[in-house]
């Protein structure tokens, strides 16, 4: 097994503004309490776990790759994606500073206490339920889910996204800054409480009780 050692990850980052991709590299194996000061790519075939105290000032890149868990404590200050690996569950202690993409995951649950600064990218995933008071600042995209319903309190930042979803109603209190995108769901009604700062997707046969924050549109 070919291991990177910490001073050759240092090595590499000097000679890369602090980047290190090792996507078509041998490299098989990373070193204990990694800190890299960019962006870390492990798109690799090889790479199968990640090191404890791993810390990526930048973005983080696992899409495609055959890493299964996290560590606890894994501190990403930028962009994490996981987007077609085996993740299953994010782990405690996860710290993630800018969006996190898990689209087609078999990610099912989404943990209490995790703020999402950017988007969140749960679509073809098979999640069911999401936190009370989950926050994302940015878009939320849930489409093509098993989820049947949405937390009390959901605030997200940009646009909603519940194409294709089981969903059949939406919760009284929900603040969505951007489009809200229903199409291809069981949803009839939007509440009255329901604040939408951009356009609304949805099927024929929608009403609305109140049309004093939206902008509709439709879209099939």
């Amino acid at each position: 097994m070919k291991a990177l050692t910490l001073e050759e990850a240092e090595a590499i980052m000097r000679e890369n503004n602090g980047n290190l991709d090792l996507s078509h590299s041998d490299i098989e194996k990373l070193p204990e309490g990694l800190f890299v000061e960019g962006d870390l790519n492990l798109q690799s075939p090889l790479i199968t776990e990640l090191p404890e105290g791993l810390t990526v000032k930048g973005n983080l890149n696992l899409s495609w790759s055959k890493i299964k868990k996290l560590p606890e404590g894994l501190t990403v200050d930028g962009y994490l994606d996981l987007s077609h690996t085996q993740i299953e569950e994010l782990p405690k202690g996860l710290t993630v500073g800018g969006s996190i993409n898990l689209y087609v995951t078999p990610l099912a649950n989404f943990p209490k206490g995790l703020a999402v600064s950017g988007y969140l990218d749960l679509s073809i995933t098979p999640i069911t339920e999401l936190p009370e008071g989950l926050t994302v600042n940015g878009d939320l995209d849930l489409s093509w889910t098993p989820i049947k319903e949405l937390p009390e309190g959901l605030n997200v930042g940009e646009g909603l996204y519940l194409r294709g979803t089981q969903i059949t109603k939406l919760p009284k209190e929900l603040s969505v800054k951007g489009d809200l995108d229903i199409c291809y769901t069981k949803i009839k009604t939007i509440p009255a409480g329901v604040k939408v700062g951009g356009r609304i997707y949805h099927d024929e046969g929608v009403t609305f009780e109140s049309r004093t924050t939206v902008e509709m549109e439709y879209d099939n």
